[in-house]
Formats: C-alpha cells, sequence, structure tokens
C-alpha cells in the first residue's frame, strides 16, 4: 500500500502531511457507483465522467468546493456538479516556506494507466487509454501586422467550449475537461468534449481547470494527488516543480534545443529559461525514495513522468513560440551520474504532442491570429464495460490489473 503524503522535490525538500478539509455538503456530492457487473477497461469507448472514480481537479486560482478562492486547495468532483474539499496542500512544505501559492498541476505517484500510454521500461507507447486535458484561458497571439500581443484572459479560449481547432475538431474551453480518444482504438487525433464546467463544479464560478487526477479513493477527499507543481516554478525563488525546476528546462531543452534569450512567459513577465514552468503532470514514481526522481542502478528500471510547460512565445523565431504549450514530452529519470534526457514526446491519438504537430491541429480557428492552445492538465480513462462476454472477461480483467482497480486502494 502506498503512502498517501504529497510530494514535491525542491532542492531534496519533502512534504509534510497536509490537512485535509472536511466541509459541510452545500451542493450534493453523489459518490461514484458503478453498474453491476461493470467495471472500467481499455478499449474503444469512453468512459463518461460520472463513472470516473476518484476525481479531483485544481482551479487556475485556486479555491474550495464552493469556490471562495483557498491557495493550495484541491476540489474532489463527482461528475454531475457536486463537490467537496479535498487535499489542501496549504504548509506541506515546512515552516521555511510558509507563504501559500497556486497549484497547478496534480498527480498520483503512480497514475494509473501511466504504462499503457508509455513504458518507462520499453520506451512504449500502447496508444490505448484515452488521453483527458484541459487548457489555459490565456494564451499569447500575433496581431496582423505581426506583432506579439498579451490579450487578457478568456480572448481567445472561453471558459466553456466549443473551442475550434485548426485541425477541425471541436474540444471544451478552459474550464471544461476534453479528451483525445485512444489512437489504437478509435484512430487519429479523434478529439472532443468530455466534461463540461457545470459538470465539474455546479455550485462555482469556473474558469479554468489547471489540474486534473481520477482513479483514486471515492470520493476524492483523501489526498490521492499526492505530486504536485506550483505556479510560477522560479519566480522570487520560491517557485516549486516536480522534481526540480533545472530538471525541466534540461529535459525541454534536449528536445527543442536551447531556450532562447529572446523567449518570454505567456503573460511577458518572465525572460528566457525563468519562463519555463510545468503546468500539466503525470507521474509514474517506482524506484527507490519517493521523494527522488531515480533510476534503479540494478538495472530494475526507472521514474518517469508525462509533462507539458505553459506557452512560451518566441518574437524572433519564425513560428513565434518555442513551446505553444499543447507539447506533451516525457522524461525517464537519468542514470546514476549522467545526464538529464528526455525520452520524446508522448505519442498517443495517432501522432506525436511534438511542437510541429501543435502548430499545425492546434491552431485557435477564428482567431485572426497566430493563436494556440495550451494544455495545462493531464489524466487517462478507458471504456466501461457494462456485461462483458465469457469470451472477453479475461482480457477486461487483465486490463483491470494494469493500473485502473489497483488505485482503489486502503
Amino acid at each position: 500500500m502506498r503512502s498517501s503524503v504529497p510530494t514535491v522535490i525542491r532542492l531534496g525538500m519533502a512534504c509534510l502531511l497536509p490537512a485535509i478539509a472536511s466541509a459541510a455538503l452545500a451542493a450534493p456530492y453523489t459518490p461514484v457507483v458503478l453498474p453491476p457487473g461493470a467495471f472500467p477497461v481499455l478499449g474503444k469507448g469512453v468512459m463518461p465522467a460520472s463513472l470516473v472514480f476518484g476525481k479531483e481537479y485544481s482551479h487556475d486560482r485556486d479555491h474550495d468546493f464552493m469556490g471562495a478562492p483557498d491557495p493550495e486547495q484541491v476540489v474532489a468532483w463527482d461528475g454531475l456538479g457536486g463537490t467537496l474539499d479535498g487535499v489542501d496542500y496549504s504548509f506541506s512544505r515546512g515552516t521555511q516556506f510558509p507563504r501559500e501559492q497556486q497549484v497547478d498541476a496534480i498527480a498520483n505517484r503512480q497514475d494509473a494507466l501511466y504504462t499503457n500510454l508509455y513504458n518507462p521500461n520499453t520506451g512504449g507507447f500502447d496508444d490505448t487509454p484515452h488521453l483527458i486535458f484541459s487548457i489555459d484561458d490565456r494564451v499569447a497571439a500575433y496581431t496582423a501586422a505581426g506583432g506579439l500581443a498579451f490579450p487578457p484572459a478568456g480572448t481567445f479560449i472561453p471558459a466553456t467550449g466549443p473551442v475550434l481547432l485548426t485541425n477541425g475538431n471541436t474540444i471544451g474551453g478552459s474550464a471544461d475537461i476534453s479528451v483525445e480518444e485512444s489512437g489504437f482504438y478509435n484512430g487519429f487525433a479523434v478529439q472532443h468534449g468530455w466534461a463540461a464546467a457545470p459538470t465539474i463544479n455546479g455550485m462555482a464560478l469556473m474558469t479554468d481547470v489547471d489540474g486534473i487526477e481520477v482513479w483514486g479513493p471515492e470520493p476524492g477527499t483523501t489526498g490521492d494527488s499526492d505530486k504536485y507543481s506550483l505556479d510560477v516554478d522560479v519566480l522570487g525563488g520560491a517557485g516549486v516543480s516536480v522534481y526540480s525546476h533545472a530538471m525541466i528546462v534540461s529535459a525541454v531543452e534536449s528536445l527543442l534545443g536551447p531556450v532562447p534569450t529572446t523567449a518570454i512567459s505567456v503573460d511577458g513577465e518572465l525572460p528566457w529559461r525563468e519562463a519555463v514552468n510545468l503546468d500539466a503532470l503525470m507521474v509514474r514514481d517506482v524506484i527507490g525514495d519517493e521523494l527522488r526522481f531515480e533510476t534503479d542502478p540494478a538495472g530494475g528500471g526507472s521514474d518517469s513522468i508525462i509533462f507539458s510547460i505553459r506557452q512560451m512565445p518566441n518574437p524572433a523565431d519564425p513560428d513565434g513560440f518555442y513551446v505553444t504549450g499543447s507539447e506533451l514530452f516525457v522524461l525517464n529519470a537519468p542514470v546514476p551520474g549522467g545526464p538529464v534526457a528526455a525520452a520524446g514526446f508522448l505519442f498517443h491519438g495517432g501522432h506525436f504532442w511534438d511542437h510541429a504537430y501543435a502548430l499545425g491541429a492546434f491552431g485557435i480557428a477564428g482567431a485572426n491570429a497566430r493563436a494556440y492552445i495550451d494544455v495545462n492538465a493531464l489524466e487517462a480513462i478507458g471504456e466501461l464495460v457494462a456485461v462483458p462476454e465469457p469470451a472477453t472477461v479475461g482480457t477486461a480483467l487483465a486490463a483491470v490489473a494494469l493500473g485502473i482497480a489497483r488505485r482503489r486502494r486502503r
């Protein structure tokens, strides 16, 4: 059984056990109960949010289950609009870092379907789960004359969809959750909305979901999100990035080249490498100390993460961006004493989530500017099998054993 203590690595520092809020119900939270004989597996169908158990989200400006400002608070949601306060990371980093900040990425250290997205031991991308994601409400854009602009949040990305992409797909807005279906089962780049904002929280004004965690205990109030990152990773020297900001920078540069000095953050406030900010996360931390990103020296595998970083425009680049924010990186822990090296870009939906794909597919249609979506939250789901035929029972149970079921521990 795994520890439920949230952990973040910042200069080797471990987090303390956070407080778990117990708020009275103001909106009815309906615990997820699967229909008799039904269970989640990997397959063609997309499981509805209301039947995915142990769901948690983080909001761009952290709030409690009723929408009141509450830094470092995560919210449990039932998929029908009901919510409860979940894990609160406040004071979890020790008395030397007491200032509360904003959470912008959450995960469990053994995200249930991680190895079905990417297997760090083999380097394989099975492309069998469906990838759920949310997008940032703020993106940079270029004017018709070619000048870089930093429009207010919500200018190009509405809180609720539809958002039409240049690849012809329509996804949800920044307060919704969207899905890219499994390429193995459903083909190339099948993308659409999955959970609308009112079903995520029917009591709060939702503007930007920026962290997703699923497959924890039901209800999702017991702190299954035991890995997290804070916004902004390097601001004032007090930011936190899983596992370290320097490691994330090195991984990104190994794929995209050195961060140009002309690249800046999406709000124009942070320059160069300081603008690199992890904002979506999945984790597989199974080797050694859960507070360290490490490889088994005996050859037993390595810890691994899937992540994105916040959009970084670069006026000196011909395409205008160092990253659009929709690139999804895969990173294995380095061999002891070796350099940090990214395994590459995630392959899902029949394509790599790389810079070229983001530029070609994830432009915002009708924006009349070079503007691209920025993925800021990630998780994975399967389908729901109601009454499996005898011939498929073994396959279905094997799929459950791959990860979904074991997350209902405790």
